[in-house]
This record gives C-alpha cells, sequence and structure tokens, in this order.
C-alpha cells in the first residue's frame, strides 16, 4: 500500500467517524431510539462500490471504535451491535456485488442497510433481550433499511459525480 492510499484511508475513516458521530449525538436527542440513517456508511458503500473490501471493513471497525470512544460508549451493547451490523452489512454488499457484478449502487446500499438492520436485530436478540417478541420490529427495520439504503446510495453517487477526484484516488 502506498503513502497516498494509506493517507486517502485515513480520511475516508476520519470522515466517516466525524459522521458516525455526528450521528449519533443527533440520535440521543431524537425519540426514536434506534432508527438511524447510518450516512457514515456512505464510505463502506464507496469503498465496497468500487471494490476495496478489506478497507470498507478496516473503516467500519476504526469509526466504530473512534464513534465508541467519542460518545462514551465504548464496548457498550450498542457498539457492540453497530461493529456486529457494520461487519454484515460490508460482507453482504461484498457478497452482493460478488454474485451480482451488475448490481446497481441502489442495490448494493439497500442489500447493505437491510442486512444491517437484521444483524443488530439479531444480535440484541442474542445479547441483549432474549425475548421472540423483539422479532415484530423486522418489518419496520426492513422498511427502514429499503429507506436508508436508498438514501445512502443517493448521497454516495451524488458525492462522486460533485468530487470526481474522490472516485479517481481509488
Amino acid at each position: 500500500m502506498h503513502t497516498k492510499d494509506i493517507v486517502f484511508l485515513g480520511f475516508l475513516t476520519a470522515t466517516a467517524s466525524v459522521v458516525y458521530i455526528v450521528e449519533n449525538l443527533i440520535l440521543r436527542a431524537l425519540p426514536i431510539p434506534f432508527l438511524r440513517l447510518g450516512l457514515a456508511n456512505i464510505v463502506m458503500l464507496f469503498l465496497v462500490w468500487h471494490r476495496k473490501v478489506w478497507q470498507a471493513y478496516l473503516v467500519t471497525i476504526t469509526k466504530t471504535i473512534v464513534g465508541g470512544l467519542a460518545t462514551f460508549s465504548l464496548m457498550s451493547p450498542a457498539m457492540l451491535l453497530s461493529l456486529g451490523g457494520g461487519i454484515v452489512a460490508v460482507s453482504c454488499m461484498a457478497l452482493g456485488l460478488f454474485i451480482r457484478p451488475k448490481l446497481s449502487i441502489t442495490g448494493i446500499s439497500i442489500l447493505g442497510a437491510v442486512s444491517h438492520n437484521l444483524a443488530q436485530l439479531l444480535l440484541a436478540r442474542w445479547v441483549i433481550i432474549a425475548q421472540d417478541s423483539l422479532f415484530v420490529l423486522t418489518p419496520i427495520l426492513i422498511l427502514f433499511g429499503l429507506f436508508s439504503g436508498v438514501i445512502t446510495a443517493y448521497l454516495c453517487y451524488y458525492i462522486e459525480e460533485r468530487i470526481p477526484a474522490l472516485g479517481a484516488q481509488i
């Protein structure tokens, strides 16, 4: 890996971390405790879309740890859910692109958002709340994943169109 690649990955990690922290702080002020757009995942979508999967894993893990430190939630259940959901999302997006190379960025984003939400639901059931009644949230989380996946894809596409040098860096 060249120096410019490391610097660019650091830039993407810092960007994802800041967005993640800001979104977490905003979320705490809202009455809905668990629904987030996941705007920091724009960075992971960008990396997976450009076939930089291991970098997407690295950014996911780093931004979750940095976010946990910054919001005083390091090693909390919320951080573990975020990390687990993020790893599953990157895996599903990469697998989706591998199986269907012609899948659109919106399709990949929706796949990541829905899988992230479902992974968090399963982790919450397994680690935090040992009640099957938790699965009543499944339709809400799928619908919200569809919505947030479309928003994330649009923003990723918009940013890449407006800042062509970003795509050229990869």
